[in-house]
């Protein structure tokens, strides 16, 4: 496993294959609890790239910050308006990735 890891829907974690990082698609918030169970248990990532649609999945999201050690960034999969933190945000990923890995909405 790489020390990047997406987790989330099929159409979010795609672009994240661009800097190396493991991908875990997940569906449903249960099948999103059950992955952050088996990474936790297994070799754990240094950063973790959420899809925000699973931010309601607080205690696996807090699993993951403190078992799992990783930072746990969550992050819009959808265009949103009036979502200050996601130019930051997006901007910080161009820097590190050296490309625009998200896309344009």
């Amino acid at each position: 496993m790489s020390k990047i890891v997406a987790i989330g829907r099929r159409h979010f974690i795609g672009c994240f294959a661009a800097v190396g990082a493991s991908r875990i698609p997940c569906d449903a918030p249960e099948a999103f609890n059950e992955a952050v169970a088996r990474l936790v248990a297994g070799e754990r990532p240094a950063l973790a790239v959420v899809d925000d649609c699973f931010a309601a999945c607080e205690e696996s999201l807090e699993l993951l910050r403190r078992r799992g050690g990783a930072v746990v960034i969550l992050l819009p999969a959808a265009p949103t308006k009036g979502h200050p933190a996601l130019d930051s945000i997006r901007s910080l990923i161009e820097k590190a990735a050296g490309a625009n890995i998200l896309g344009e909405y």
